[in-house]
């Protein structure tokens, strides 16, 4: 739920005609890590958004895996490509704070800002102003100020979902409800 209505509450801050949702092939910080086959987070994803207009999902980072197995996502890559397919467009980038505070270890980071604006989530506890204070050495402060976007807590955690499904609970209220079907249906995060 976090993850459909927090992109809708930026894209409207921002003016953001639509949001792009892009599931990651092979995730760079999870590389260690057992992911969820991309077949079913689309599939999940088309699921949760069957009733956002102002929402689209693209299989670019899937389809492209598949000619490059064992390679990470990068986001560098996929916003080249995304520029190449959408010339003209002004592209943003949706991150969460958390991510701005590690962004200079992203391949390429710099050429990931002009490819697309960032729009940085500020959660609480976390405010704008904390974010700010913050910012690792070398990302100023005036050029970041402008991309951070606060948003209201929304007290959700993917990994308290999966932990939840593992144990058999209920995920009603967590999840779009053809979510956790899908999940039941499939055996996922058992």
């Amino acid at each position: 739920m976090a993850h459909i209505g927090l992109p809708q509450r930026v894209a409207l801050a921002v003016g953001a005609d639509q949001v792009l949702f892009i599931p990651a092939a092979k995730a760079p910080h999870k590389l260690g890590q057992v992911q969820t086959p991309g077949h079913h987070r689309a599939a999940m994803l088309a699921l949760a958004l069957s009733d956002s207009p102002w929402a689209r999902i693209s299989t670019l980072e899937l389809e492209r895996a598949r000619h490059v197995a064992e390679a990470p996502s990068y986001t560098v890559d996929t916003l080249a490509a995304l520029n190449d397919m959408l010339p003209g467009r002004r592209l943003r980038l949706l991150m969460g704070s958390d991510q701005l505070m590690i962004f200079q270890s992203w391949k390429d980071w710099r050429q990931v800002v002009t490819l697309a604006e960032p729009a940085v989530m500020v959660r609480p506890p976390h405010t704008r102003d904390q974010v700010l204070a913050q910012l690792p050495a070398g990302l100023d402060r005036n050029e970041w100020a402008p991309r951070l976007v606060e948003v209201p807590a929304m007290d959700i955690s993917s990994t308290e979902i999966r932990r939840k499904v593992a144990a058999g609970e209920d995920v009603r209220g967590w999840v779009d409800p053809g979510v956790a079907a899908y999940i039941q249906e499939h055996g996922l995060y058992r």
